[in-house]
C-alpha cells in the first residue's frame, strides 16, 4: 500500500520521496536505492529536506577522485575506492579492519572528504572513547576539510545544530540529560549523513550500542582489533559475515609493503 501511494506521489511531481511505516512502537523506512530499514523514529522535516537535496545532486563515487592531499600511501588508496564501491551498491555500513599506524584516520578523511565532494553527505559524526582522540580528529578535520564548520561536542556545552563536523566521545553522548534520556537525543535521527566509529570494538560506555540504533546513517568502524565476544561482535554491528571485515590491512601485509616494521 506505501509502495502504491510512493508512486502516485513521484509521479505526480518528478521527485523520489521516502515512505515512513509504522504500528505505532516500530518504525520502518522505505527509500530508493536502499532495502527498506527499521529506524529509531520518523526524521525531521530539516533532515528529510537535506537528504532529498543531497539526493538530486549525488554523483558517482566510482568518478570521485581521492584527495592526494591526505591519501598518498596506495593501499590505503585502495581500501578508500573498495568502501566506495561497497557505499554504492546500497550497502550502509562497512568495518575497516587495518593495522596500527597504517593510516586508519586519513583513510577516515579521505572516505569523508571524498562523500561531501560526491553529495553524499553533509553531516558528519566522529565518534571516539576517548578524549585525546577525539582532539586529534578535531585537528585531522582542520588539516583536511578546513573550513568545514566543526565543533568538538562536551557535556556541559550546547548541542550546536549548525555545523558539517562533529567529533565526540562516546561519554558525552552517552551522558544523561533530564528530559530526553541521553544527550545524543538532542539531535534528529536523521541528523548525521555519516557516522564513524573509531575503535569500534569498544564497548564500555554504550553496551547497548544505543547511539547506533538511534541514528539512521551510513555508520563506518575503525579498528585494529575487531572484537568476537559474544556480548559485542563487531563484524555483526556493521553487517560483516562473522570474521570478515568489509576491508582488511593487517600487520604482516603492512609489513611486507614498508609501512611498518617487525618487531625485532
Amino acid at each position: 500500500q506505501a509502495t502504491t501511494y510512493q508512486r502516485d506521489i513521484e509521479n505526480q511531481i518528478g521527485i523520489t520521496v521516502p515512505i515512513f511505516l509504522t504500528n505505532g512502537k516500530k518504525w520502518y523506512l522505505k527509500e530508493k536505492g536502499y532495502p527498506t530499514r527499521e529506524v529509531s523514529g520518523p526524521l525531521s522535516q530539516r533532515d528529510l529536506q537535506r537528504r532529498m537535496q543531497l539526493s538530486k545532486d549525488k554523483q558517482l563515487l566510482s568518478k570521485i577522485g581521492i584527495s592526494s592531499k591526505i591519501l598518498d600511501r596506495s593501499k590505503n588508496v585502495e581500501i578508500v575506492k573498495n568502501i566506495f564501491n561497497h557505499l554504492e551498491k546500497g550497502n550502509r555500513k562497512a568495518l575497516i579492519n587495518m593495522a596500527t599506524g597504517t593510516g586508519k584516520t586519513r583513510v577516515a578523511m579521505a572516505l569523508i572528504e571524498g562523500l561531501i565532494r560526491a553529495n553524499y553527505i553533509r553531516n558528519v559524526l566522529f565518534v571516539v572513547d576517548r578524549i585525546s582522540l577525539g582532539r586529534q580528529a578535531f585537528g585531522a578535520f582542520d588539516n583536511f576539510l578546513h573550513g568545514e564548520p566543526r565543533t568538538l561536542l562536551n557535556e556541559e556545552g550546547d548541542f550546536d545544530m549548525d555545523k558539517r563536523l562533529y567529533v565526540s566521545t562516546v561519554q558525552t553522548l552517552m551522558a544523561q540529560d533530564p528530559s530526553l534520556g541521553h544527550k545524543f537525543q538532542k539531535f534528529g535521527p536523521g541528523f548525521f549523513d555519516i557516522i564513524v566509529f573509531d575503535e569500534a570494538h569498544r564497548s564500555y560506555y554504550d553496551k547497548q550500542n544505543l547511539v547506533a540504533q538511534y541514528f539512521d546513517a551510513i555508520k563506518i568502524g575503525l579498528t585494529a582489533t575487531p572484537s568476537k565476544s559474544e556480548e559485542k561482535n563487531t563484524y555483526d554491528l556493521f553487517d560483516c559475515p562473522r570474521g570478515e571485515p568489509t576491508v582488511r590491512y593487517d600487520y604482516d601485509e603492512a609489513v611486507r609493503d614498508g609501512v611498518l616494521v617487525p618487531y625485532d
